[in-house]
């Protein structure tokens, strides 16, 4: 399908739709049998990924979502039938920030009549654990912001599970050894082989989003959604790239606690974040897990029987993108 110009077709607002989770939405409802006009959000219009947007169909807005920029917002969400939020957490570390940039959405969205609003937010960590994880503020505070939403219009919470491609980030990568062979040295608490909810977020994240906005229950508003291609093992997702990349690779874990936050000292993290990934992974891997375990239920399964298509497994990744931790062979 193509973008709709028709206006009797819905508006749909994208933030950051330059980015992986944004413009995975964005081509996901162009790839719908249903007509859509699509507004894409981004800080600079003139950038190739906005041009390429441009090119699709897509009306490119630029606007900075920010506090004391609340008027821009409105105007850019004006008309709008159903907004896609997304924060950018990483970029600043600010728990608080995120939380005001995520209300100052949902009240943007709540002045200019918006009928849905789906959210890409993460479980409330502090609330799950009965307070034993308090420090994974990257996803509590997401999970404020749609509790501040259900109060003031109907909101899917979409949640986006572990990017697959997390595994270049500096604090994982796989490192080359004296032997040709390659180490993927992880957290301490990893070493108990939680599985973690993998994604190919660039293809598969907005092919749940169109599930929120297409089916007939869920766009009423209330849901939550819990993304994933494959729950999957550190050790098991280690083997299927030693197969698929045809290397050797073994599965390594600090030592210490007290040797990790050295590490990530080292990395230049703040004394907030580093808290935040300690917690993490001992929520996610010894015995909360990501979602909680809240992707096993019954619920969650029928969504993804009734998907569009099937999200990539890890495997499927690997082999559709082959410059993907490219080795020499």
């Amino acid at each position: 399908m193509t973008v709709s110009t028709v206006s009797s077709s819905p508006l749909v607002v994208v933030v950051g739709a330059t980015g992986a989770q944004g413009g995975s939405v964005v081509r996901n409802l162009i790839e719908s049998d249903r007509p859509y006009r699509i507004r894409g959000l981004t800080r600079d219009t003139a950038k190739p990924a906005s041009i390429k947007l441009k090119e699709m169909g897509v009306e490119v807005v630029q606007v900075d979502i920010a506090v004391g920029k609340e008027a821009a917002v409105r105007r850019a969400f004006q008309g709008a039938d159903i907004i896609f939020g997304v924060t950018d957490y990483w970029q600043h570390m600010s728990p608080e920030r995120e939380i005001a940039e995520g209300k100052l959405m949902i009240d943007a969205a709540v002045d200019v009549g918006a009928k849905l609003f789906i959210w890409s937010g993460l479980e409330h960590v502090t609330k799950n654990s009965g307070g034993k994880y308090s420090h994974v503020v990257h996803f509590d505070s997401k999970a404020q912001v749609a509790e501040y939403a259900r109060s003031r219009l109907p909101i899917v919470d979409v949640q986006a599970g572990h990017y697959m491609t997390n595994l270049l980030h500096p604090l994982i990568k796989p490192r080359k050894v004296d032997d040709g062979s390659y180490e993927w040295e992880q957290p301490p608490s990893f070493g108990h082989g939680g599985p973690l909810p993998f994604i190919d977020t660039e293809r598969d994240y907005g092919l749940f989003v169109r599930f929120a906005i297409e089916d007939s229950e869920m766009s009423k508003g209330g849901g939550t959604i819990h993304t994933y291609g494959e729950m999957i093992t550190q050790e098991d997702a280690a083997t299927v790239l030693e197969s698929v990349r045809r290397i050797k690779m073994r599965v390594t874990y600090i030592p210490t606690v007290e040797a990790y936050r050295a590490k990530l000292e080292g990395l230049g993290f703040p004394e907030h974040a580093i808290l935040d990934f300690l917690d993490f992974g001992f929520m996610t891997n010894v015995e909360e897990g990501y979602y909680f375990g809240k992707e096993r239920s019954a619920v969650q399964q029928n969504i993804r029987s009734m998907l569009a298509r099937k999200p990539r497994t890890w495997e499927e990744f690997l082999k559709a993108n082959p410059e993907f931790f490219a080795v020499d062979t």
